[in-house]
């Protein structure tokens, strides 16, 4: 898309301005899965912990590699829709300086 104008630039960030509302929805959804996994891998990182035989560094060891599995896809998700997030922002900043240049000029 060509943002040569302020019309179009202000119909992008209209655009982006709808995707982040999109995008608010599922990072709501994924932020309540994450944490929620992530006290689970507390749990069961803890346990672990309490069930490994050996020194204190040793345990800690075998408790985190048993964790490590608990929550991945919920994490992933979490990440990736953060990640989203701040892309559209970025998008959106990058929109807004073109229009107040564009008004400038």
């Amino acid at each position: 898309m060509s943002l040569s104008t302020p019309a179009q630039v202000q119909t992008r960030l209209e655009e982006i301005d709808g995707q982040l509302a999109l995008a608010a929805n599922g990072m709501e959804e994924a932020a309540f899965a994450w944490f929620r996994k992530r006290a689970e891998r507390e749990v069961a990182k803890a346990e672990a912990y309490a069930k490994a035989d050996g020194p204190a560094t040793e345990r800690k060891i075998k408790a985190e590699a048993a964790a490590a599995v608990v929550g991945v896809d919920e994490e992933a998700r979490w990440e990736a829709r953060k990640l989203v997030s701040r892309l559209l922002e970025s998008r959106a900043n990058v929109g807004m300086a073109i229009l107040k240049a564009q008004g400038r000029s």
